[in-house]
């Protein structure tokens, strides 16, 4: 493999991870919110974050997919 092969499998491993992380933590909001628990500002964070670092990782696989 080249490393441009190398690194577009690290951008979807990484999207893999970083979306299901994201999944676990709305879940964990939301079931927070139904519960009458506040959600901390720390985790609103987090989940700001995370989606912001997971729309840089879908560029650059979208530049993967424009280079094949």
């Amino acid at each position: 493999m080249n490393s441009n092969t190398d690194k577009c499998k690290q951008f979807r491993e990484l999207h893999d991870r970083l979306s299901a992380e994201l999944r676990v933590l709305k879940e964990s909001e939301q079931e927070e919110e139904r519960e009458g628990v506040e959600n901390p500002l720390e985790i609103v964070n987090i989940i700001k974050s995370l989606q912001k670092t997971l729309n840089t990782v879908e560029l650059e696989l979208k530049k993967c997919q424009d280079s094949n």
